[in-house]
């Protein structure tokens, strides 16, 4: 008994240090929307509405949505509702998807959840109760396009970092500056100079991901000085020491950000929520840091000049 009891305790501990752990969350770009869970009377508007939700993901070619015979091919092409933990992670897998979109109508009110795959934890859910005024059959779509849009305009990044196929290094000088590129979507609103953010999302809770409580740390700080179709350059200013600059590392534009929830955004008491935010205590200047290693560089360059005079001397 004292076995088992002290088996017990182990198995709740870690369980708990399990849910306290903390996860970096990773780029969302490979989507796959499971179709709309209504009533059968209403199985062509559901219909209409899940072909919307997928057209209003892909017109950006931000996100990359599984097609209607993959789905049908890997037979998970049924509606669903709300999805376990264990649920998200096998069909993410299954699917190769890093988020799941589940859309499903209760009574009169229509719910809208997205699932990661990687811990099968809730991204973002939304919710709309449909008018008593109005058959629900002339709703269903229209809603169904105000959450999807809500979800976007929510989404605390714009872009990711990307390997320039020209260049070794994710980072790289372009004059002495530090350079990186950017893949933003092919119709974002980014104009050059604007500011551009590197951020972490770090997550304790087992709760939503993309609400205003969760804090994303801002680590590297730039401005856009080229834009090319979906893809923008940007020289960095600012960058934390600590933290290193990976292909995929989430980048946010804040005025395009802005924009978006104003647009699509739900209100909530009159205005649009921001997540809360904190800059990296470890970020410096990028222009300091260049300034500081260029006189060793110098220096490194002086020693191997006189070397090879030297040897070529004697």
């Amino acid at each position: 008994m004292k076995k088992m009891n002290l088996g017990i305790i182990f198995f709740i501990n870690f369980y708990c240090g399990f849910v306290q752990a903390q996860y970096e969350h990773s780029l969302v770009r490979r989507m796959t929307v499971f179709p709309v869970k209504a009533p059968k009377e209403y199985a062509t508007q559901a219909e209409e509405a899940w072909w919307q939700v997928r057209e209003i993901l892909t017109e950006n070619q931000r996100f990359l949505v599984a097609s209607r015979n993959f789905l049908i091919q890997k037979d998970v092409f049924q509606p669903r509702e709300r999805l376990s933990p264990a649920d998200a992670i096998i069909l993410g897998k299954l699917l190769d998807a890093q988020g799941l979109i589940t859309i499903f109508l209760e009574d009169r009110v229509l719910h809208l959840e997205i699932y990661e795959n990687e811990y099968g934890r809730v991204l973002w859910s939304g919710q709309l109760t449909l008018s008593s005024s109005q058959p629900i059959a002339d709703q269903l779509v229209q809603m169904t396009r105000k959450l999807i849009f809500d979800f976007l305009s929510k989404i605390p990044y714009q872009g990711f970092v990307i390997q320039d196929p020209l260049m070794r290094n994710l980072v790289f000088l372009d004059h002495g500056k530090k350079m990186l590129k950017a893949d933003v979507g092919s119709q974002i609103q980014v104009e050059l100079g604007d500011e551009v953010q590197l951020i972490r999302i770090i997550h304790e809770r087992n709760t939503p991901l993309f609400v205003p409580e969760t804090p994303i740390e801002i680590f590297a700080q730039g401005i856009v000085v080229k834009v090319d179709k979906e893809l923008i350059t940007v020289e960095l200013k600012r960058v934390a020491q600590n933290v290193k600059i990976k292909e995929f590392t989430l980048v946010r534009l804040p005025k395009e950000m802005h924009r978006l929830r104003e647009a699509y955004g739900f209100k909530v008491g009159g205005k649009n929520s921001i997540n809360s935010e904190y800059f990296s205590s470890e970020m410096s200047l990028v222009q300091q840091e260049v300034a500081e290693k260029k006189p060793l560089v110098l220096t490194m360059a002086f020693i191997l000049n006189l070397a090879t005079f030297l040897l070529f001397a004697f």
